[in-house]
């Protein structure tokens, strides 16, 4: 059962956004990376005021998650400009447009916001790389992964897997996936940005993906 909730932005006075990338996608798809400055009451007072009232009304005890979710916000708008977004919020609690046409991804990590958009499934995830991904590792990595990495601790190549395979699961939306063994790395030369082939089993069907990633200071983003 899925459960909604909803509210409406008007960003028509809003003209400018500390963009951190902007970048078009396949099938009329665009992405968005908005790097956080300001404070959540900032932030707050440059919304409409339906949505500041939506905002207070259900509050996020911490900050940086309130500025994140509303920097979120304010991306959707900037690559939707319209009057109004209606968004609405499933049961497994990943929010999304109400809109037949249109598919929504959102990540957030540290002072960055992610969205994309796009006429068919998309998925996004931004991290910012810390070692203690190591000590899950063993968890979402395949052995073929391992084999290929010569078994490497490189705490910045884990993650960077690891994001890879959070795209690659919001872009399926299937509830159990299995990252270790249903999405799994290809052979690849990380650098600060690029591609990179992943290969994704389900029950219905096995593809081949291709993700963009951007690496810069100790932050992760891959799309797809």
């Amino acid at each position: 059962m899925r459960m909604y909730w909803f509210f409406f932005m008007n960003f028509g006075e809003i003209t400018t956004m500390p963009l951190f990338l902007r970048q078009d996608i396949l099938n009329n798809g665009q992405m968005a990376v908005w790097h956080i400055t300001e404070s959540a009451e900032e932030l707050l007072n440059l919304l409409p005021e339906s949505l500041q009232e939506e905002g207070l009304r259900t509050p996020i005890k911490n900050e940086q998650l309130f500025k994140q979710r509303l920097a979120s916000r304010f991306l959707i708008a900037h690559l939707l400009p319209q009057t109004s977004i209606l968004l609405g919020k499933q049961g497994d609690k990943r929010t999304h447009l109400l809109s037949p046409n249109l598919q929504l991804s959102i990540s957030h990590a540290g002072d960055y916001a992610a969205v994309i958009i796009s006429s068919v499934p998309v998925g996004i995830d931004i991290e910012v790389i810390h070692p203690r991904i190591q000590k899950i590792a063993s968890r979402f990595m395949h052995s073929t992964e391992w084999e290929y990495l010569q078994h490497a601790e490189d705490f910045k190549t884990l993650m960077f897997i690891w994001s890879v395979k959070e795209a690659v699961f919001k872009m399926a939306n299937i509830s159990g996936l299995d990252f270790q063994t249903q999405i799994l790395c290809k052979p690849f030369n990380l650098k600060n940005e690029g591609k990179i082939e992943v290969e994704l089993h389900t029950l219905v069907d096995e593809r081949l993906l291709q993700l963009t990633y951007k690496i810069w200071g100790d932050m992760i983003l891959v799309f797809v």
